[in-house]
């Protein structure tokens, strides 16, 4: 069990008159002490009893089966664990991580022994008992000694490829949904579209008769930044971010969000392919079948002492991520769903005749991608000049103020004083 005590029940002896937390501070009781123990208390791996191995004459030499470099290899990472291998067998039959990590458990999965090497292996141990093997020939030998210990590790592993994948493609899917549904529905994105709108109509036509458009292509958001006012002082896209900051009650407002979506959003979004995703899904699927395989042949394979935890964990993950994996499929459809919406409420043409149902989110995010993060940089620059503007208004009312206390300190003075007497001995 792990714990957290860094000293022992001696501690140095501290200056007189010092009071020290740890001689005042009893145990607390603690209700739950059973449900903690459950939690955190490791169970522990008996191991079988093995004979006694007799002392060898130092002139007998180690058996070595494995060819050098092979032999190496399996050295190194048996001494780099740094581990009894009883802490091997607790992680293997456990599922336990907290002394021998996943890295690890992949590392002695893939240095394990192939058939021939144990037959070969097993061989010398059943017909030359007296000769022992070379540590990595016993290492090799101790793990295929564990029950099914490379379906179990395989089994290991995969819970956490799975978890990464599926949560790789869940993030994927609510990315690019919650992407169009900002497209969709945002008030504030509508504003601003609306403002683009207007002075489109104005430059084109300069009156409400003339070249007035009910709407533009999203080719036309990358060109904003490109439009440049007469002295090359401002871009158009700049304009457009001052009206609409305008618009807004305090355009300097705590919390007050981005009016479109966020330029990372955006491309998130262009990175999904819906081919890919799909043969993503694919693959998980049937890697969860070869684990469903591999658990039962374990869990057959195994007795009553050593088939569990291993039992209730797999059959655990096996429900759970099936019902993830379907969960998903779905999502995906949903997905697809919703961006093809997304194309039809901006009247989005792909170029070629591509099929709505064919077109790539690549294709119709990049037309939104420049403008979100040249707009978001925009809106950055002028919320800081308006911060500047603000503070600089500040002080020279600031300023004002101290000038009117100065004068009004000054009328009031002894040389004022002296001023208006000699004025009023004049008059008389």
């Amino acid at each position: 069990m792990f714990w957290i005590c860094v000293f022992s029940s001696t501690p140095s002896v501290p200056a007189a008159g010092t009071e020290l937390l740890w001689h005042k501070l009893e145990e607390a009781e603690i209700e739950d002490i059973k449900e903690f123990s459950d939690l955190f208390s490791r169970q522990v791996v008996e191991r079988k009893p093995t004979k006694k191995k007799e002392d060898k004459p130092s002139k007998v030499q180690a058996m070595k089966i494995l060819d050098s470099k092979r032999s190496q290899n399996v050295g190194i990472l048996a001494s780099s664990l740094h581990v009894d291998f009883s802490e091997i067998e607790n992680a293997i039959y456990n599922f336990d991580t907290s002394v021998v990590n996943l890295e690890a458990l992949q590392q002695i999965y893939e240095v394990r022994a192939t058939e021939e090497e144990l037959a070969l292996i097993r061989e010398h141990v059943s017909t030359k008992p007296e000769v022992p093997l070379d540590k990595p020939e016993q290492f090799l030998h101790e793990l295929a000694e564990i029950p099914n210990f490379a379906d179990r590790i395989s089994c290991f592993m995969f819970q956490s490829e799975f978890d990464d994948g599926i949560s790789s493609i869940e993030s994927k899917l609510n990315n690019l949904k919650s992407t169009c549904q900002f497209l969709t529905t945002s008030e504030s994105l509508k504003t601003v579209l609306a403002i683009i709108l207007a002075l489109g109509n104005y430059m084109n036509g300069g009156n409400r008769t003339r070249g007035q458009a009910d709407g533009f292509g999203l080719e036309i958001l990358a060109k904003l930044r490109d439009v440049k006012s007469k002295d090359s002082s401002v871009t158009l896209l700049h304009f457009i971010v001052r009206a609409y900051m305008k618009k807004c009650e305090d355009p300097l407002r705590p919390g007050l969000a981005l009016p479109i979506p966020e330029p990372g959003d955006i491309d998130r979004a262009m990175t999904v392919h819906f081919d890919d995703v799909n043969a993503d899904l694919q693959k998980l699927q049937r890697e969860l079948f070869v684990c469903e395989t591999k658990t039962e042949k374990v869990i057959a394979a195994s007795t009553e002492e050593n088939v569990q935890p291993f039992k209730d964990k797999m059959n655990k993950f096996l429900t759970s991520a099936k019902k993830q994996l379907t969960g998903e499929i779905e999502n995906l459809e949903e997905c697809k769903m919703k961006f093809k919406t997304t194309m039809q409420f901006y009247q989005y043409h792909p170029k070629g005749g591509v099929n709505e149902d064919e077109v790539d989110p690549k294709d119709f995010f990049a037309l939104w991608s420049p403008f979100c993060s040249d707009f978001k940089d925009i809106w950055k620059k002028e919320q800081q000049r308006l911060i500047k503007e603000k503070t600089q208004e500040a002080k020279r009312i600031q300023e004002k103020k101290l000038d009117i206390q100065k004068s009004k300190r000054e009328e009031g003075g002894l040389k004022s004083k002296v001023l208006r007497r000699s004025l009023m001995k004049e008059a008389q």
